[in-house]
């Protein structure tokens, strides 16, 4: 079984998973999934952006979806085991849920000046609640600001731009240029490779990372950061906003949402897609989620000062590639460093960097729901009519 495959300590200690009732916390820099019915997020930090052990976040909660759930009053239960052993401390980290596998692989993130530069992979356990460490040994640089999705037929993770620096305990700056994907599931990446047509691979191994040999990356979005990719059939990873480092004048460009980039995974060819309608301003660090063929961005920053935050929300129609700015009555502070997930009719907003003063800023505390069917934010969500599938209940 690929779970076994994948951990070889699970740092449970007693086997007491404690739920343990809380209040909100500010976060920003954060991960979130929803995992069997729950909505949790982790990692991340809360107030400072430094990387002292002290700023980061060693702190995996979650919020019953299968209940209504109050926006003001949120019940968050801290999984105690999940948040005391083996936690990796880690901001600005990608992560993918591995449904099949029972398995939350984060990758990548700002990690502690003092945290070891140990290559090897620490995974989040569902079946167990727990994290362990894994036999999955990473050989690249540690990298930020990056994206990865999973595509289901292969298992496997696909990731895209990023930035190595210090603050990865990589001491030479560096942005990355090539799609990479890790192997997460060994049999259903060999056959799926098989149908690909790119040979036998059905004894690669678990984590291991392949660069693929296909298209070069667009010149346009040549060692992108800060964007967001969603995986469209899982087949095509589309990539939107973003920035890009100009040398000659030293300082990031902001990618325009007038196009958008998409990678075929299976053919390793990029295409190009021209866009049409409500075309949002250029901004990095927002977030997007799919909803059957549309793609939704919310939030974000201009990164040329830093100082213009967005509160704003988009819906980009991938049947006709138009733009559609959707209204945003009783919408949140401006933000960026959230997440953002669509269950059922709803978009999951969680936490973010929000401006509380004049140049002062600090993650927020609170989760927010966005109902597509009222086109306004909402005070309380129900899980009535959301899918089994969407809430990952159907394994229970």
């Amino acid at each position: 079984m690929m779970l076994l495959a994948i951990f070889v300590v699970l740092l449970l200690g007693p086997l007491v998973l404690a739920r343990q009732s809380l209040g909100k916390i500010p976060r920003f820099q954060h991960s979130m999934e929803v995992v069997g019915g729950k909505l949790c997020v982790f990692g991340g930090k809360s107030t400072s952006t430094g990387v002292s052990l002290s700023d980061f976040l060693l702190d995996y909660r979650c919020v019953d979806a299968t209940k209504p759930i109050d926006q003001s009053s949120p019940q968050w239960r801290r999984q105690s085991s999940a948040s005391r052993f083996a936690m990796p401390p880690l901001a600005q980290q990608s992560s993918v849920y591995d449904r099949v596998n029972h398995i939350i692989v984060p990758y990548g993130g700002q990690t502690p000046d003092t945290f070891s530069k140990a290559n090897h992979l620490a995974v989040f356990c569902t079946k167990f609640e727990a994290w362990g460490a894994s036999n999955i040994v990473d050989n690249d640089p540690r990298r930020y600001l990056h994206t990865a999705v999973l595509q289901e037929a292969s298992g496997d993770m696909i990731i895209f731009g990023g930035a190595s620096d210090a603050t990865t305990n990589h001491q030479d700056n560096g942005r990355w240029l090539n799609v990479n994907r890790m192997v997460l599931d060994q049999p259903k990446h060999g056959i799926h490779a098989a149908t690909r047509g790119v040979g036998n691979e059905s004894r690669v191994a678990v984590g291991t990372i392949i660069t693929d040999n296909g298209d070069e990356t667009p010149a346009a979005i040549n060692k992108i950061v800060q964007h967001s990719s969603v995986l469209l059939y899982d087949k095509q990873m589309v990539v939107l906003g973003g920035n890009i480092y100009d040398s000659v004048e030293n300082k990031a460009v902001n990618l325009l949402f007038d196009s958008v980039h998409i990678y075929d995974v299976d053919k390793m060819k990029w295409s190009t897609k021209n866009c049409s309608g409500d075309i949002p301003p250029p901004r990095s660090a927002f977030s997007a989620s799919l909803r059957e063929s549309s793609i939704y961005i919310y939030g974000g920053v201009n990164v040329t000062g830093w100082s213009q935050l967005f509160g704003d929300l988009y819906k980009l129609d991938t049947d006709t590639w138009v733009w559609t700015k959707l209204p945003t009555p009783n919408a949140p502070a401006p933000r960026y460093a959230h997440q953002m997930k669509t269950l059922g009719h709803y978009l999951v907003v969680t936490h973010g960097y929000i401006s509380t003063g004049k140049d002062t800023y600090s993650g927020d505390e609170d989760i927010y729901f966005y109902d597509l069917d009222a086109e306004a934010f909402v005070s309380r969500y129900s899980p009535r009519g959301i899918a089994k599938s969407e809430l990952d209940t159907q394994w229970i």
